[in-house]
């Protein structure tokens, strides 16, 4: 009996790899959507974290009124150059008998001071959030008793009354009324979007004439993390563009600025700004002294 053989799968037909051509083709597709999407991913990240960075920056300020509600005064900052062994580290910097702060060009939030975790004070990219205060010797708005508004009467009075609305036109530091009812001897930085020549305030936003002074600065410094302290103790050189001339005036390790007879008494709150000769992108959140007296519920009020 004869088998038949049935006819077999023809074995001409090979497993092919990719050729160098085919491989060639994929890398250049690939390296083609790379260039078409990474910058919009990258680009959305950023304002990813530009948003959360913000949305701690308002945290951090509702931290500060909790402060300010218990103690009647704005925390001084803490030192940024101390390193995680330093018993100091996120605690403010304060000279007991005269209130006056004594981190000065290194000032952070003290996030041990206002009771919260040190991620509590660090920006979406890694760096601690910068806190400027006024910290001159006579008007420091962290002097003893700065925030007291017990005694405050908005209509005026005599210069001997105690309390921030009311007090030594000189020296009190939230005194934004005179005896006559003018705002010229209110407290509080200026703010600008722009400087002229490193010194002048350009584009003023806000200032004590005005009577809308800032009480103090929030500052992140972005993605270029120029003038920020990481969670080691060490100030960080730019890691990017820039660093523009409006984010220098903003930098730790910058002379500070609170000397209003020469207007060198501003910070720096803009849009961000990508082009490389005015690079811009810190983060600024900056209350007035007029919000942080009522978010603490400190005043303005009459007396009876």
């Amino acid at each position: 009996m004869n088998l038949r053989t049935f006819p077999q799968p023809s074995d001409t037909r090979r497993q092919h790899g990719f050729s160098l051509v085919e491989l060639a083709m994929v890398l250049l597709v690939v390296g083609f959507l790379a260039a078409l999407f990474l910058p919009a991913t990258n680009t959305m990240m950023d304002n990813n974290r530009r948003k959360e960075t913000r949305t701690k920056l308002e945290a951090l300020e509702a931290a500060m009124t909790r402060f300010v509600m218990t103690n009647r005064r704005l925390p001084c900052p803490a030192d940024g150059s101390l390193g995680p062994g330093d018993a100091n580290q996120g605690l403010e910097q304060r000279t007991p008998v005269t209130g006056v702060c004594t981190a000065i060009d290194t000032g952070l939030v003290p996030w041990r001071t206002l009771g919260i975790p040190q991620d509590a004070a660090t920006d979406a990219w890694g760096s601690l959030v910068t806190y400027r205060v006024w910290v001159s010797a006579a008007n420091a708005l962290t002097q003893l008793n700065g925030m007291d508004m017990s005694d405050c009467n908005p209509v005026g009075g005599a210069t001997t009354d105690v309390g921030a609305c009311r007090g030594d036109n000189t020296t009190s530091p939230f005194n934004w009324l005179t005896v006559d009812g003018s705002p010229t001897d209110a407290r509080g930085f200026r703010a600008c979007a722009g400087d002229v020549a490193g010194l002048g305030c350009g584009a003023e936003l806000a200032s004590k004439a005005l009577g809308n002074g800032v009480a103090y600065f929030l500052i992140s410094h972005g993605a270029n993390k120029f003038g920020a302290y990481n969670t080691n103790g060490t100030l960080l050189p730019v890691n990017g563009p820039g660093p523009g001339e409006r984010e220098q005036i903003n930098g730790n390790g910058q002379p500070f600025r609170n000397n209003s007879a020469t207007g060198v008494d501003f910070y720096i709150d803009a849009d961000l700004d990508e082009n490389p000769a005015s690079y811009y992108d810190d983060i600024v959140l900056r209350p007035t002294v007029i919000k942080v007296a009522l978010d603490a519920g400190l005043g303005p009020r009459v007396t009876p």
